[in-house]
This record gives structure tokens, C-alpha cells and sequence, in this order.
């Protein structure tokens, strides 16, 4: 068994076509717009975000629509729109990550947030392992079980490399080798460590850390989803400016929004 340690890295993220904005821009009167905010040094998401709820009140200024008696900045836009609750802009913009060394615990209770993400996972049809079992074991753990769970996770991998090499696998069809590895895997433990891709919007990604960093959320999901908000709150200010933390004394802290839940 190799002890590791759950890795979080932000792999991609929404990106803007400022010739279609330009145009689009144009087409609505308000072609002054992408200087006076200046797109270009915006975070392309929080961007988007913005002038897809600026669209539906026509806020680009002043003259567009002559309702609108003032132009918010951007950070006053996204408060105002945080304590309003008006969520459904949030959708528009993406963020993926790459989750390593998690366990299958993690990905179990991962898949059931279904609303607005992707999910791509390292298969274990196709995977056969060779170098051992990597394998995290939560903080805190007692002492006197450390060594007992150690020598199950040895025994369980033991017997998976016994089932391996019982057979010939230069000899396998791919179909006969993914049928042997779905099969052998049965036996390894869901505390295995994996890998698994995720894209989420925004407004989904508010919804799940505020879950999954709650004191009641299973540890692994919290240290996550710890590591996913401090990344969030530092790729998009404006749009988790209103989340504060609440320090745990068993672990990493809660996160909350002050203005407005489940937006």
C-alpha cells in the first residue's frame, strides 16, 4: 500500500470569442462597452457572466436602454446580483478540474451532483494495476486501526496479483483482458485511489462546496472541496466575494455565502 494524499488542479475554464462579443456588442448599440469594462483583463468567465445578465436589461449603459440610470461596476454588479438571488447567469461559465489520488468513496458520492457538470473517470475495466495499491487514509484516523486496515488493503492486493498472474494475458483478446480486470477488481476496496475529471458552472460549484465543505459532509468530499473554494475564490472574486469561513476542529472549514444561498 502507497499512502497518498488527494490532489486538486484547475485544468480548464470558459473562454471568451471577443470577435462574436464585439459584433453582438455592435448589433446592440453599446460597442464602447468592451473598452470601458475592459474585457480583455477580465476573468473571461466572470466576464461572460456579466454581459449575459447585462443582456437581459439591456445595462450595457445608460443610452441602450433609458430605463437603466446608472452602470454599475463590476464588482457592485455581481454583489447587487448575488443578494438578489438571480442565479441562473451563473450558468453560463465552467470550470474544470482534475481530481487525483481520490478514493472511490469520493467519486461514489461525486456522481450525485448531476446537474451541470461532467464527469470523466479512470476506468478499472481497462486499468490493471501492477505497482501496488495507492491509498489514503483520512486524518484522525485511531491509531490501533491504522495497522489493521493496512494489512487488509496488502491482503486484498496480494490476492488481486495472484488472480493476475494466473493468467496469460499476451494471449487475451482486449475483449477477454477488460472481462478478467472488471472482474478482479471486485475484490479491491473503495478506498482504492483514483483519478476523474469534473466540469462544473458556477452556480453548481457555489451549491456543491457549500455541501461538501459542511462540518456533516464526509471528510474527503470537505478536504476537496476545501481546496476547489480556495482556488474558486482566487480565480473569481467577484463571484465568491460574499463566501466566509467557519473553522472546524476537525478538519478543514466551512464555506458559506453571507448574501445568498443556493444561488
Amino acid at each position: 500500500m502507497t499512502p497518498v494524499e488527494p490532489i486538486v488542479l484547475k485544468i480548464a475554464e470558459t473562454t471568451l470569442c471577443i470577435d462574436g462579443i464585439r459584433q453582438m456588442l455592435d448589433l446592440l448599440g453599446a460597442p464602447e462597452y468592451e473598452e470601458q469594462k475592459r474585457i480583455h483583463r477580465q476573468k473571461p468567465g466572470e466576464a461572460l457572466i456579466e454581459i449575459a445578465g447585462r443582456l437581459c436589461y439591456r445595462s450595457y449603459n445608460t443610452a441602450v436602454n433609458p430605463n437603466v440610470t446608472m452602470t454599475r461596476s463590476s464588482e457592485e454588479y455581481f454583489k447587487n446580483t448575488l443578494s438578489k438571488g438571480d442565479g441562473s447567469i451563473f450558468e453560463h461559465a465552467s470550470v474544470t478540474f482534475a481530481f487525483l489520488n481520490v478514493s472511490r468513496v469520493f467519486t461514489h458520492e461525486l456522481v450525485r451532483h448531476r446537474v451541470g457538470v461532467a464527469i470523466s473517470q479512470e476506468s478499472m475495466r481497462y486499468v490493471r494495476l501492477n505497482n501496488g495499491i495507492n491509498f489514503w487514509i483520512p486524518p484522525g484516523t485511531p491509531e490501533h486501526v491504522l495497522p489493521i486496515m493496512e494489512n487488509a488493503v496488502n491482503h486484498a492486493f496480494e490476492t488481486y496479483t495472484m488472480l493476475t498472474q494466473s493468467e496469460q494475458w499476451d494471449t487475451l483478446s482486449m475483449r477477454e483482458k477488460k472481462a478478467l480486470t472488471s472482474l478482479f477488481r471486485r475484490i479491491l476496496p473503495d478506498g482504492i485511489a483514483t483519478n476523474i475529471i469534473w466540469t462544473s458552472n458556477i452556480r453548481n460549484l457555489r451549491h456543491v462546496i457549500e455541501m461538501r465543505t459542511d462540518p456533516s459532509a464526509e471528510i474527503e468530499m470537505r478536504i476537496v472541496f476545501n481546496k476547489v473554494a480556495e482556488i474558486m475564490k482566487n480565480s473569481y472574486p467577484n463571484i465568491f466575494n460574499d463566501f466566509i469561513t467557519v473553522e472546524q476542529p476537525d478538519g478543514p472549514p466551512a464555506w458559506s455565502s453571507v448574501l445568498r444561498r443556493k444561488v
